[in-house]
């Protein structure tokens, strides 16, 4: 028996799973290249805490409290959107907005904190190794929410014109 013929034998579930396996793909795709990302920046800061003598170095001394403030607000804006998406699974548009609201207003926070612990650092990228990985683990990582915050924004949008239902 043929592809051709196979293809046309598929029952509609299947059909509808074949036609969302490129978006699918592109989205594991997307996640995968986001791992090797993030993968690539924590082995590039431990190789360097290895390499390293006194790490971080002398003089350098981070707010524990922002990151703790950062920790808990992102796991908070996680928790906003997984509601969100059972909102709108229920058909409730109304808590879906009110979701990817919270999650804005949440990435929106975590930039901010960010801006500021950046700007009142005692140190720079090109201090040392040290300050070159935080401000290139951070920077990507601000990079990463500021995405999230812009596709939240776009779908918060779409949901107010009425397109989810």
């Amino acid at each position: 028996m043929n592809k051709a013929a196979d293809s046309s034998k598929l029952k509609p579930a299947a059909a509808e799973k074949a036609s969302r396996s490129l978006p699918y793909l592109g989205m594991i795709f997307f996640l995968i290249s986001e791992a090797f990302l993030f993968g690539a920046l924590f082995w590039t800061y431990y190789y360097l805490r290895a390499q390293t003598v006194v790490w971080p170095p002398a003089g350098v001394q981070l707010d524990s409290s922002l990151a703790m403030a950062n920790t808990v607000i992102l796991l908070s804006s996680s928790a906003a959107i997984w509601w969100a998406g059972g909102q709108i699974r229920q058909g409730k548009a109304k808590g879906l907005a009110a979701g990817l609201t919270i999650t804005i207003v949440l990435g929106a926070a975590f930039l901010g904190i960010t801006g500021w612990e950046w700007t009142h650092e005692t140190f720079r990228p090109w201090t040392d190794a040290y300050g070159s990985i935080f401000y290139l683990m951070t920077g990507f990582h601000a990079l990463h929410v500021f995405g999230g915050v812009l596709l939240m924004l776009s779908m918060l949008a779409r949901t107010l014109r009425g397109v989810f239902h």
